[in-house]
């Protein structure tokens, strides 16, 4: 916890005590959270918390500040996205420790859709003050950091670029729009390929149609092949289209709608440049589409 030397006196870990994380979806039962989420469902929220307490009277000792008017903050950082460093963060809770008020639970809901690949939780003690009393250590601006702690948590399978795939009536979800007789339907942003994949690219099948709803429960891999083509083909195009088309998907995080359209392009067109797979879109449309499909092949499961 403790990298680096700070300019001022800060708290020991004797001084702050959690209690185990829970989680649960809301108005449900709280599970104490594992180092694994299991069985996530993209379209429920979560909530989470966490008990903190500060021994004040050790707090102040720790920083050479008097324990009455000591106050602390405590803030819960939540973050989410692959990598050692979350792609997206933001403070979710934050709540003020004093002498009336020495354990405090910070608590918050996480979207579903907006999470990829595991989740960060930081929480961090903050001085609220003083500012004007204590010794040449003491720390004396507000919002300086005097502790903190982080949890990381894998999202299933480690939030590999996957998509909700829900089977649903198209004449009660798109009645009069001209996807409600379709076989399936894909929905995404085209304008926002740092978006998460697996929050932001959401399948329906068409539970109208009995022979593709089947086949669909099913698992019929020749079915699932040529939907997960469309949904390649939808990408691809869309990132060919773009100016500066052989940079636009350089550096687009992991676990985003552009890093697995480029994976995509990359296993589709092995040692194509984008001009030459450009070219082979125009000039050879059947070519550039059979490429597609055939890297969409599932396999056979073991």
């Amino acid at each position: 916890m403790k990298r680096i030397a700070l300019p001022f006196l800060t708290l020991s870990d004797d001084s702050v005590l959690l209690s185990d994380w829970t989680i649960g979806e809301p108005d449900q039962p709280r599970f104490p959270l594992a180092e694994t989420l299991e069985d996530w469902d993209y379209e429920k929220n979560l909530e989470i918390g966490v008990e903190v307490t500060v021994d004040l009277d050790r707090a102040a000792l720790d920083l050479s500040l008097d324990a009455t008017s000591l106050k602390l903050a405590a803030v819960l950082v939540v973050g989410t996205g692959a990598g050692s460093l979350p792609r997206v963060t933001h403070h979710a809770c934050i709540r003020i420790l004093d002498l009336e008020n020495t354990c405090v639970r910070l608590e918050t809901t996480l979207a579903g859709h907006t999470l990829s690949s595991q989740l960060y939780f930081e929480i961090r003690i903050l001085l609220h003050g003083p500012i004007t009393s204590g010794n040449q250590l003491s720390p004396r601006f507000k919002g300086a950091k005097l502790w903190q702690t982080d949890l990381r948590v894998l999202i299933e399978d480690g939030g590999g670029s996957r998509f909700p795939i829900e089977l649903t009536s198209f004449t009660d979800s798109f009645q009069g729009m001209p996807e409600q007789n379709a076989p399936w339907y894909v929905q995404w942003d085209p304008s926002n390929f740092h978006a998460d994949f697996g929050g932001n690219v959401r399948l329906y099948v068409n539970a109208d149609i009995e022979e593709v709803a089947q086949r669909f429960a099913d698992g019929d891999q020749l079915l699932l092949q040529a939907i997960v083509a469309d949904v390649m083909t939808q990408m691809i195009t869309t990132a060919l289209d773009q100016e500066n088309e052989d940079d636009f998907l350089a550096s687009f995080e992991e676990g985003s709608i552009g890093q697995q359209t480029r994976v995509w392009i990359e296993t589709a067109f092995k040692g194509q440049n984008y001009q030459s797979i450009s070219v082979l879109r125009r000039s050879y449309p059947g070519r550039f589409h059979a490429s597609i499909l055939a890297a969409a092949e599932l396999g056979d499961e073991e």
